[in-house]
């Protein structure tokens, strides 16, 4: 059973991993509820990973007037700078035991008082199954190895009074409520949700007839209104995605180096606002010299990470780093001019749009690439009856591009949407393999 040394420091936790199948409070409670544990502390690792203790203790361990207690295993962990820790401090309260807690990869793991006779064995077991160099910190017994550290109890309290470490708090677990008080809260509810219905519905009555008679009275003006519903409708539209846009994901994707420790960058999945890009590992490859070059990857089994980035604001990249190398004898003719501006996309002509960008697409049809591109709808369209009138603004359309081809043809897709100035890009999957790297954009035009 848990207890409480020196009035604060909470010991004797079971210490579990939270997975995160559902949320943290339901995984704590359901945990509390299995351990029989009244209260709890998590206590996060730095790099994502959080684990719950969980201490099974009477309500008078924390009764009012008394200091907040702390799980002793998490203050130790914000205390001493190792990854893997144990810690030694005979008991307060036994001459005969000693304060056995252990951090493993930064989480803690053992939290025990065990008698001092069977110590060492205990440490020598745990020490041969830490991959990595082990602290040891606190006060030992004869028995045990020369602590690297000097911590006592009193020097842990200190801490805790001056910094009052917010994971190392203990909590009390929520209980939920009883049976019979769940019945009447629920009566309560209903009879509150029958009231309320009521009530909207006298209101809903007596609003609908003013509305009605509002309606009778203003009519609104067809035209204002398509006004209105097109202005919305353009605000809706990625317009900011333009020729810009495609230029600082190109620059983006081809400023990836083409192996980072091991690990290559096997699919690329750009939207509006940022790509998502998936290593894998080659022969080689670990987990550290991947991390190393790329903080931001989160790993997601032992041969694939995921790695998010924004590719707003990024320059033109440096010679050499590239992801994948040109494929040979690719067509000087589709490179286009370099993107000098944010260029936004402007609506144009459907006759110069389809001479223009439609007709580039049928050459690099000719190439070999894949091309599609849909008629143009309507974004709104216009109320029947006002097409005479000469305060009707002009309709805009808009239809669907796609273009898929040989990686080394990419920058096409920004060289098309610079010469066009009416198409915006919604989405940008690359995948690269031992065969052929491949692309695939797609997106929106605008005409009127």
């Amino acid at each position: 059973m848990a207890r409480i040394l020196s009035r604060q420091l909470a010991i004797g936790a079971q210490w579990e991993t939270l997975i995160g199948l559902q949320k943290e409070p339901a995984e704590i409670r359901s945990l509390a509820k299995s351990r029989d544990a009244s209260f709890f502390a998590v206590f996060d690792d730095g790099v994502g990973t959080r684990t719950a203790g969980l201490f099974s203790m009477s309500e008078e361990g924390n009764a009012e007037g008394a200091p907040e207690p702390y799980a002793l295993a998490a203050v130790l962990g914000e205390m001493v700078d190792a990854p893997n820790v144990a810690f030694l401090h005979p008991d307060p309260e036994d001459p005969d035991a000693t304060l056995f807690i252990t951090l493993r990869d930064h989480r803690p793991e053992v939290d025990l008082t065990v008698p001092t006779l069977h110590l060492r064995a205990g440490l020598d077991q745990w020490v041969s199954e830490v991959d990595g160099p082990v602290k040891i910190v606190g006060i030992a017994p004869l028995c045990c190895p020369v602590v690297d550290v000097t911590l006592t109890l009193e020097e842990i309290v200190a801490h805790v009074r001056k910094e009052q470490p917010l994971d190392a708090r203990l909590k009390v677990v929520r209980k939920p409520l009883p049976v019979r008080q769940l019945k009447i809260a629920s009566v309560s509810v209903a009879t509150i949700a029958l009231l309320l219905t009521a009530g909207w519905w006298g209101w809903s009555w007596y609003d609908d007839a003013q509305q009605a008679r509002l309606a009778a009275a203003n009519r609104v003006d067809p035209v204002d209104a398509y006004k209105q519903a097109l202005a919305r409708a353009i605000a809706a539209e990625p317009f900011s995605a333009g020729a810009s846009h495609a230029r600082r994901l190109q620059y983006a994707i081809q400023a990836l180096p083409a192996m980072a420790g091991g690990w290559r960058p096997a699919t690329i999945d750009c939207n509006v606002t940022r790509c998502e890009i998936l290593w894998r590992r080659q022969a080689g490859g670990t987990f550290d010299l991947l991390l190393s070059q790329r903080p931001n990857a989160q790993i997601v089994d032992l041969d694939n990470a995921r790695e998010i980035m924004t590719p707003a604001d990024t320059s033109a990249p440096a010679p050499g780093r590239v992801a994948v190398t040109p494929v040979a004898n690719a067509p000087q003719a589709l490179d286009d001019d370099e993107d000098d501006g944010d260029a936004r996309v402007t609506p144009v002509p459907r006759t110069q749009f389809l001479r223009t960008a439609g007709a580039r697409l049928q050459s690099l049809g000719d190439y070999g690439m894949d091309i599609s591109l849909s008629m143009p709808a309507p974004l709104v369209n216009a109320p029947p009856g006002v097409a005479a009138r000469s305060d009707v603004p002009p309709p805009i359309a808009k239809g669907e591009w796609k273009m898929a081809g040989h990686l080394a043809f990419m920058d096409s897709v920004a060289g098309l949407m610079m010469r066009a100035g009416n198409m915006s890009l919604r989405e940008l999957k690359i995948v690269i393999d031992d065969s052929k790297p491949v692309f695939s954009a797609q997106g929106t035009y605008y005409v009127h």
